[in-house]
């Protein structure tokens, strides 16, 4: 392996535990800088308001479909959503469910139901699929959220195999003080074919106390932020000032963003392209330095 393929490497790896929650089509919809491990709980001793038969219950009552002896869960500790019974289950048709159920509130945080994978009568169109998404989310979120979220992509994802339907995947993100937040939002699928929503997925865990304490004003202009990228471009042995000169800057907004301790930052989001990218890649690099204070805090980098 050469040197600079190396290097680049290490880059990767470095930037690998910040980012999670990326779309297939490899834009990132969402990320979480330190990943951490789901803790099991044990339900006799756990303090909490939602017992597994209310789980079961809500999960019953949600999907007709699912036999009831096929339903099993487990209490755990998961990073992003807390403390919240998995549940999973199978349907008559064969096909599986799971879901996360908010074990203090009841509320339903994520679902993944393979029941839906089925070819329908019709096609969905691309609005079709958002007015479904929009009504799905209606039924499951408060109002106040709804409020504060905005549409962010409707994508069309081909099936993987010629006898199962495509889907659309519908991302949302949370708006912050007028910000969108990089950690947080909705993410749905909807059957291209049935219109069925086959996940949902929610995430709310930025904490609006400590955005309020930041100035949405940044300090630093978007123009400095791409002098600080070059610079640091220039430094790094694997990438050097050739490659820092031919930056092109394809996208730059204001974003929250949290660091590896958990501290939001407000945050220049920049994409960007350099000469050793091939032409027609869809790819660009990222890279998010604070607005304020100029410190880097994610270069995304990834070269074949």
């Amino acid at each position: 392996m050469k040197v600079n393929q190396i290097c680049i490497l290490a880059l990767v790896l470095v930037g690998a535990i910040f980012v999670a929650f990326a779309s297939e089509e490899r834009g990132i919809i969402f990320t979480k800088e330190d990943v951490k491990q789901t803790k099991s709980l044990d339900p006799s001793t756990a303090d909490v308001n939602v017992s597994f038969e209310d789980a079961k219950n809500k999960l019953m009552s949600e999907n007709p479909e699912v036999i009831d002896e096929s339903i099993h869960g487990e209490l755990i500790d998961d990073d992003d959503y807390g403390v919240i019974w998995q549940v999973s289950s199978r349907t008559t048709n064969g096909k599986s469910i799971l879901t996360g159920i908010d074990a203090s509130n009841g509320e339903r945080h994520f679902v993944y139901d393979g029941s839906k994978n089925v070819l329908g009568n019709g096609d969905i169109s691309k609005d079709d699929a958002q007015e479904i998404a929009e009504k799905y989310i209606e039924s499951r979120v408060s109002a106040d959220k709804i409020s504060q979220i905005e549409l962010e992509d409707v994508n069309y994802i081909e099936p993987a195999a010629y006898n199962l339907p495509g889907t659309y995947k519908i991302s949302y993100a949370r708006i912050i003080r007028g910000i969108p937040s990089l950690s947080d939002g909705i993410q749905l699928r909807v059957n291209a074919e049935t219109g069925e929503v086959s996940s949902y997925r929610k995430r709310w865990s930025m904490d609006e106390g400590e955005t309020a304490l930041i100035n949405t004003e940044p300090g630093i202009t978007d123009e400095k932020a791409v002098d600080i990228l070059k610079e640091y471009m220039s430094n790094e042995p694997c990438i050097g000032e050739e490659k820092a000169s031919t930056v092109k800057v394809i996208s730059s907004n204001l974003v929250w963003k949290e660091d590896d301790k958990d501290k939001t930052h407000l945050a220049w989001w920049i994409r960007f392209m350099d000469s050793s990218f091939a032409k027609g890649d869809s790819y660009p690099a990222s890279v998010w330095i604070d607005a304020h204070s100029g410190e880097m805090l994610l270069f995304d980098y990834f070269r074949n």
